[in-house]
């Protein structure tokens, strides 16, 4: 089984360096798509987490790259700062699945 890669801010990151996570934490969401396209390259990270708050501001920018990407899995959770709603656990698996 690979790695969990956290990508957000420096209160997630943290948080889940504490339960032994790797993670970066960046300030400005625009150099995400360069840390995905080097973090792809890695063959020991199954999952990347990125949060809310750093998705939202590139989204068009990020979209192309999460559906086309089979390794590592691509996820957006959210953070402390991002509004919260409840997930669709269905839609996300479905979703994963190639069929949303």
């Amino acid at each position: 089984m690979g790695k969990v890669f956290v990508v957000g801010d420096k209160y997630t990151v943290s948080l889940f360096r504490m339960i032994g996570t790797e993670g970066d934490f960046i300030d400005d969401p625009y150099n995400l798509p360069d840390l995905i396209s080097k973090l792809k390259k890695r063959e020991d990270i199954d999952l990347i987490l990125i949060t809310k708050d750093m998705y939202e501001p590139i989204k068009e920018k990020i979209d192309p790259i999460i559906v086309d990407q089979r390794k590592p899995l691509i996820t957006i959770i959210p953070s402390p700062f991002s509004e919260s709603k409840p997930l669709d656990v269905r839609k996300m698996i479905m979703k994963a699945l190639g069929f949303g």
